[in-house]
């Protein structure tokens, strides 16, 4: 599997402002697009659902709610678990082989990127893309200053 984009693999110094050091609310989403997915796995829900209830407790987050929608013909599913820190899901295309992924935590004690990588591996996908958002609220933002240093 290969990221196309990933930030924190880049060998670098992650960004203070991506860390959330100094936020007064702590968020990280971390989103991308999954290539070249098991099909078989794209049009299962009970293992999509597995996987989103694993990719949670690797990130550090806790289940509140858990649902999917399976669309006909074609089998692709949408899989979205609302956690206590904010949500995940998965979006499939089977007859695609793709599937996007949305991990949102919120907390400094969450991971989200390391679910995104877990669902991406049990996915299958051969590569995927990622983007990493800091979707954090730092206390110099109240006062209209620049909130990244």
């Amino acid at each position: 599997m290969r990221a196309q984009t990933n930030p924190l693999a880049l060998g670098g110094e992650v960004p203070k402002y991506a860390r959330g050091i100094g936020a007064a609310v702590y968020g990280t989403h971390v989103y991308g697009n999954l290539y070249d997915c098991d099909e078989e796995v794209l049009r299962d829900e009970v293992k999509l659902t597995n996987i989103v209830k694993e990719a949670a407790e690797k990130a550090n987050a806790t289940v509140v709610s858990l649902f999917y929608y399976k669309f006909t013909p074609t089998g692709g599913l949408s899989v979205v678990a609302i956690v206590a820190e904010s949500h995940i899901s998965i979006h499939t295309w089977p007859e695609h082989k793709y599937a996007t992924v949305d991990v949102y935590t919120c907390g400094s004690h969450t991971d989200p990127l390391t679910a995104f990588e877990y669902i991406a591996e049990k996915l299958g996908a051969k590569r995927y893309s990622v983007n990493i958002s800091d979707r954090s609220l730092y206390e110099n933002e109240d006062a209209g200053e620049d909130p990244k240093p």
